[in-house]
């Protein structure tokens, strides 16, 4: 679509100024004119429904556990845990509780909830990116995902025009992310991170890297034989559509930066650790 403005914006430019240039000038602006636009119009939608993103996340969360059959109190405790990680207020937080009873009810519009919130963030894919993400995040508390939650992974796939492919790969990078942070990784003092997990004693021992290396890999969304310019790239993009700066401007509530914010660690040690293994800087 930016390419679009691009072309039209060089046009009217190259017939206002009567010169070649026009068009060339307006290559450049149109793609920011097209951006200021979905902006504008973003926001304006944010303004409209504040809570929307928050409400949809806790009523699909509470859609997977339904799907799943009768609802239980370890999924009560488990979605309660995802907003004792989202640190909610006790405003955001009742609010999340009614959305989540709200998503367990046989009648849920699933599909019609998510086109909503499509219709909000259309023209910010990160933020539905995000949103992928921390579902998924949510989803995987209790450490599995069963064929019926990946089911209505897919569908919010469909809603928010992903492609399946990348929706397997964000699955497997929260996976991959899951277990990272099962295995208990740390930033130590000395800034030397290090995987430890507590033995039958009490203390510590150090874990073999072989499985650390294979989820670092996965929370960056590469293969442990891809090119060292492959991984800096996948590692600036992550980084960059999870800075929290960016992710305010763009709609994101302020109540799901935190978990975006340890999201952006959970990247930055990935890729410290693959760093070391792999010797470059």
């Amino acid at each position: 679509m930016s390419l679009i403005w691009a072309i039209i914006t060089g046009f009217v430019l190259s017939l206002m100024l009567k010169t070649g240039w026009g068009f060339v000038i307006g290559l450049f602006i149109g793609p920011m004119l097209y951006q200021t636009f979905c902006n504008k119009l973003t926001e304006q939608r944010t303004h409209a429904n504040p809570t929307l993103y928050l409400t949809v996340v806790f009523e699909v969360l509470g859609h997977l556990s339904k799907a799943k059959g009768v609802v239980t109190q370890d999924d009560i405790n488990l979605a309660r845990q995802f907003m004792d990680r989202l640190q909610l207020d006790s405003h955001s937080r009742q609010l999340a509780q009614e959305s989540f009873n709200r998503g367990k009810a046989s009648d849920y519009p699933l599909r019609s909830r998510l086109k909503e919130l499509y219709n909000q963030y259309r023209y910010r894919r990160n933020v539905l990116n995000i949103f992928c993400e921390q579902l998924i995040q949510a989803a995987l508390i209790d450490g599995n995902l069963d064929e019926k939650e990946l089911q209505i992974l897919f569908i919010v796939a469909q809603e928010f025009n992903i492609p399946r492919q990348r929706m397997a790969m964000y699955i497997q990078m929260m996976m991959g992310s899951y277990h990272f942070h099962q295995q208990g990784y740390t930033n130590q003092q000395d800034h030397r991170y290090e995987y430890q997990q507590r033995n039958n004693y009490g203390g510590y021992q150090q874990r073999s890297t072989e499985t650390d290396l294979q989820n670092a890999y996965r929370i960056l969304g590469v293969e442990a034989s891809a090119e060292i310019s492959e991984i800096k790239r996948a590692y600036r993009k992550l980084m960059n559509e999870h800075h929290p700066d960016k992710l305010v401007s763009k709609g994101l509530p302020k109540e799901m930066l935190e978990v975006a914010k340890k999201r952006a660690q959970e990247i930055q040690a990935a890729y410290d650790l693959i760093k070391t293994s792999r010797g470059f800087k």
